[in-house]
């Protein structure tokens, strides 16, 4: 939960295994954010080092540009995180997990740890990508329709997806530069 510009959750201490924890407190995953734990009887509050990083639920996002480019870097996140032991699928995708820093335009993840398969991370991506469009108000949200629509196509991996949506941005780039 984010407050006080922190966030922690409580977790059942099996939640989250050993070797994600390795992974998770040493900071060597760029894509999620680096965490600390804490156990007490059976529970361990896991804060997140979020230095210069806030929710997206924080921002006001009525940009269709935007709204592309955030979800481009959370599917980049989603087809990276297995080289760092993470399954994907165990991916919490939220606008409070998803994490951007306004100066670098980095995004992160808080880890939330999450029981699931393949097709529920699409889901989860989905919903996400949803409560994003949920903001636009530039009149430009078809070209996030059409890419967020790529996602629940099972015959897309999620790499084509990310590159699709690059070619969306581009194509909106070059529109609204146009236009001006």
């Amino acid at each position: 939960m984010w407050k006080n510009n922190e966030y922690k959750i409580s977790i059942r201490e099996d939640s989250i295994y050993d070797y994600e924890k390795i992974v998770l407190t040493s900071g060597n995953c760029n894509y999620l954010l680096p965490m600390i734990f804490l156990g007490v009887g059976g529970k361990q509050v896991a804060y997140y080092k979020c230095n210069g990083f806030s929710p997206i639920s924080e921002f006001k996002l009525d940009k269709t540009e935007d709204a592309i480019y955030i979800l481009e870097k959370v599917l980049l996140i989603v087809s990276r995180v297995s080289d760092y032991l993470i399954m994907p699928s165990r991916l919490t995708i939220t606008t409070d997990t998803v994490f951007y820093n306004e100066n670098s335009g980095e995004i992160k993840i808080a880890y939330v740890p999450h029981s699931g398969d393949e097709v529920n991370i699409r889901r989860h991506i989905l919903s996400f990508a949803s409560d994003l469009m949920s903001d636009i108000r530039d009149g430009m949200s078809d070209y996030f329709v059409k890419g967020a629509s790529l996602i629940g196509n099972m015959s897309y991996e999620i790499k084509d997806i990310v590159n699709e949506l690059g070619l969306l941005r581009r194509k909106l780039y070059s529109q609204t530069n146009a236009l001006s």
